[in-house]
Formats: structure tokens, sequence, C-alpha cells
């Protein structure tokens, strides 16, 4: 054996025992961040939709449910809003006073048109001190499937219980029905 191949081997060695004394010392294995963990709230209007959900209306709005029609995007039932002249919203209460993390909060729902282009809009608000809208966004919802409509994030902290609302207005064109279904509401930790 020459002595480059002694050096060699002996420097590899110091190498390798070098690796492993580092890791053993948590320096070469990088800290992995916790998972983030979520909490969820689901409802697709199944079972008796009426036991959770609550049909708000003014004008000519209506809001109603189909049971078993095959129209839902997941399940058996569906909501639906109506309207010509006025407006039709449905909301979900969702108690959130039990969930560790609520700072980063986001609500979803898929609506589909019948007829014609419509803007659709889901809300979430707070009953506490009066009702007060904490967050919205509004989805441009063009006929065919199913298209979903999410709020940005929000921070419930504070909150007990929120409601979920999905809302329709119409201001005199041609009456049309929305579907709903799948709605959400999504905790995650930052």
């Amino acid at each position: 054996m020459n002595v480059r191949t002694v050096f060699a081997r002996t420097g590899r060695t110091f190498g390798i025992i070098a690796a492993l004394l580092a890791v053993a010392a948590g320096v070469a294995a990088p800290a992995q961040a916790a998972p983030a963990a979520t909490v969820q709230a689901t409802d697709g209007f199944e079972g008796n939709p009426w036991s959770h959900w609550q049909g708000i209306t003014d004008g000519d709005g209506v809001a109603g449910a189909d049971i078993n029609q095959g129209l839902a995007r997941s399940g058996a039932n569906d909501g639906w809003l109506y309207t010509g002249t006025g407006y039709a919203a449905e909301r979900l209460a969702v108690p959130v006073s039990g969930w560790a993390n609520r700072r980063y909060c986001t609500a979803q729902i898929f609506a589909q048109t019948v007829s014609y282009a419509a803007q659709v809009g889901l809300e979430i608000w707070s009953p506490a001190n009066g009702w007060v809208k904490l967050t919205g966004a509004t989805g441009w919802i063009t006929p065919g499937g199913y298209q979903p409509i999410t709020t940005l994030p929000i921070d419930l902290s504070g909150q007990s219980t929120v409601y979920v609302q999905a809302i329709y207005g119409n201001n005199g064109a041609v009456p049309q029905f929305v579907r709903l279904d799948d709605a959400s509401l999504t905790c995650v930790s930052s």
C-alpha cells in the first residue's frame, strides 16, 4: 500500500466520523417545521337540510333544497337560491369555540347557475354584538358544472359561532336558480 492510498482512506474515514458526530449533535440535520394542523366543518345539504341550514329572502327570493333529485355536486342533496327581483340566501351556523387555531380560516362553497352567468356571494358573519359581516367574496359563475367560491383568509379568534352564508341577488333580470353544494369552513395553523 502506498502513502497516497493510506492518506485517502484515512481522510475519508475522518470525513465520515465528522459527519456522524455532526448528525448526532443535531448540526447536520435541519429542523423540520411542525405539520400544519387543520380543522374543518363541512356540509353538503344531506339529511334534512332545514335542520341545519337557514333560508333568508327578500322580494321574490326563495331558498330551497333538492332532495334526491340527482342535481347535487356530491351526495344526494343540494341547496338552491332563486330570485328575479330581490335576493335569496342560505346560511349555516358553525361553532368554532372548540377549535384551537382560528387565525387563518376560509369558507368555500360550490355554486352552479341554471340559465345564465351570475354573481354569487359567499360570506362569513358573526352574530356576536349584532350581525357583522366578517368577510365576503363574489364568484362569477357561468352555466355548466359546479364552480368553487372561496373567501380570503380571516382570523376568527374570539368568535364562538360564525355563519357561512351563500347569497344570490337579482335586480329584475330574468329569474334564475343557483344551486349550492359542499360548503366548508377550514382553519389551518400557519
